[in-house]
């Protein structure tokens, strides 16, 4: 099979004349139907920090204000309007504001705070950085018991729950953080060189197709490089579109964190008392590790709760395997619906 001239992302890494960006913090959606989107995010596990206008900002009980930011529409269409990341420094904000196409420095609106620079990458999916946002002075270690009165987990040979019953509440799975998230584009190697050569994000796991004979690059999983520091597997994958695709790019899903599997299936089961659309899930994926659950939001934007996923560093290579169609994307859990997840 022949390399030459096919799409491959190259060999990355960091360097300190990148902006490095300390870590993902929220997304923003607009919705047609803000109030029906309210209701779906108290039952996906959302918290309601504050409502200006006609901007709902929705936290989980991590230190970010907010990790999901909704916005009514004005033109009753549903858009995907980017994700912002924290700066690690001052310097690395005003490193960023200096990008081709970047947006002036101005305040950040409502309780996250701080300010804000917008840009976009060459498919036109919008990026944004914060500096000096506020954070939640007292944020939970673990989210609101699900399970309650647990001792700790028994395994085969080591019992540490002695004495001790489990009891569960059915209720939201009580989101920790925005985990990660993703988009297809048709601007694949051109949207992986803008985010690998401006920031510190480096391919965790890379998976390649062979058309016409070729080795081609179909899909990343990209973490933010901290050096020692462990960081999520992925904050951010980007999948190559199919020839046919008619679009320059579209979101995938975005991705938060839930305490456990016990947390997630309950709230699996209330999602669906609900009357909400479960896309796919549960299951456990193959890259990064994560137990994986999809549902559909009142917009129809794809929505994931996950747990248990792998964290790595810089001293973690980056893997390089070859695609296997949806096999590759989980090793347990229902068989993946045929038209995909986004």
């Amino acid at each position: 099979m022949s390399r030459i001239g096919a799409g491959l992302i190259g060999p990355v890494a960091n360097s300190p004349d990148k902006i490095q960006l300390a870590r993902l913090s929220y997304v923003l959606y607009t919705h047609p139907d803000l109030e029906e989107f309210d209701k779906f995010a108290q039952a996906f596990g959302f918290v309601e920090e504050a409502r200006e206008n006609d901007t709902v900002y929705y936290r989980g009980y991590g230190k970010d204000v907010a990790c999901y930011v909704a916005t009514k529409s004005t033109d009753g269409e549903k858009r995907f309007d980017g994700a912002a990341y924290v700066a690690k420094t001052e310097e690395d904000f005003i490193k960023t504001a200096a990008l081709e196409g970047c947006s002036p420095i101005r305040e950040n609106p409502g309780p996250i705070g701080g300010r804000i620079v917008s840009l976009s990458s060459p498919s036109g999916t919008k990026i944004h950085v914060v500096y000096g946002v506020n954070e939640r002075s007292e944020p939970s270690a673990t989210g609101p018991a699900a399970v309650i009165d647990q001792g700790g987990y028994n395994s085969v040979v080591q019992k540490n729950r002695k004495g001790q019953y489990l009891r569960f509440s059915l209720g939201p799975a009580m989101v920790h953080k925005l985990g990660h998230y993703g988009y297809v584009t048709t601007m694949f190697d051109e949207d992986i060189a803008f985010y690998t050569k401006n920031f510190n994000f480096v391919p965790s796991d890379i998976l390649y197709e062979e058309r016409e004979g070729q080795e081609v690059d179909c899909l990343t999983f990209m973490h933010l490089d901290n050096g020692k520091e462990y960081a999520d597997h992925h904050t951010l994958f980007m999948s190559r579109a199919p020839p046919e695709y008619p679009d320059v790019h579209r979101v995938h899903h975005s991705s938060f964190e839930v305490e456990d599997f016990d947390t997630q299936l309950l709230g699996h089961e209330y999602l669906l008392s609900k009357s909400y659309t479960p896309i796919w899930g549960v299951g456990r994926h193959i890259y990064g590790s994560q137990i994986f659950d999809y549902w559909r939001d009142s917009s129809g934007f794809a929505i994931e709760h996950y747990a248990d996923g792998d964290m790595v560093n810089c001293d973690n290579p980056t893997g390089r395997d070859m695609s296997d169609g949806p096999a590759s994307m989980y090793i347990w859990g229902p068989v993946r619906p045929p038209g995909g997840v986004a």
